[in-house]
């Protein structure tokens, strides 16, 4: 059976770690492709960078085919004014990967433009799903190109707030997963399309 790694910049229990697996799950069923995920979460961005390489060369050991280092463009806590560039994290991923003697194993890089959020607010139904209830169903619009916003995180906490519910992305983490039925809505990001392609290990 395929095993794929993939690292990603959240803590053991976090958002990434479920709503991943979900994702594995349904590429399965798109695709009638095995794939048996291996998900490392990394704690956070600045540990996913700097530890990258011996994680990678774990998961190479573990048996995996290949593996698929995610992260968000955007800090956790940016400053005012700071710019985003993923190039130079790219670079420092890539230099992590040559001290640990993977440079030329099959690994990609996907970097999610601004936040994980970025692809959970490309899909309205599921944010509709998250946020009604048996008696007070909740129609949320398209969001317009949210891969473009400052903020998405802000942007899912807003949603939530004005149907009197708090977003905390490692308390929905679990219900996201379970909400998320399909992937027509994520396969429209260029990002998440990227990851889906190399998760699979094939175009899409």
């Amino acid at each position: 059976m395929p095993r794929v790694g993939i690292l990603v910049e959240c803590g053991p229990d976090g958002l990434e770690v479920h709503v991943c697996g979900k994702i594995c799950a349904l590429l399965q069923r798109d695709t009638s492709i095995t794939i048996e995920p291996d998900i490392v979460p990394m704690g956070n961005k600045l540990r996913l960078i700097e530890d990258c390489g011996p994680a990678a060369r774990l998961l190479f050991d573990r048996g995996c085919e290949r593996v698929v280092i995610l992260w968000d463009e955007r800090p956790p806590w940016p400053r005012e004014g700071e710019p985003l560039c993923w190039h130079h994290e790219r670079l420092q991923i890539l230099e992590r990967l040559r001290v640990a003697h993977i440079a030329n194993r099959p690994v990609s890089l996907v970097c999610i433009e601004r936040e994980f959020e970025s692809w959970l607010l490309h899909d309205h139904r599921l944010l509709s799903d998250l946020l009604s209830r048996p008696t007070r169903p909740v129609r949320i619009k398209r969001q317009k190109n949210p891969d473009r916003m400052d903020n998405p995180k802000g942007r899912m906490m807003s949603l939530f707030n004005q149907h009197g519910a708090r977003y905390v992305d490692v308390q929905y983490a679990r219900r996201i997963a379970a909400a998320l039925d399909n992937l027509d809505h994520l396969l429209r990001c260029r990002t998440f399309h990227r990851f889906a392609e190399r998760i699979v290990g094939r175009g899409l």
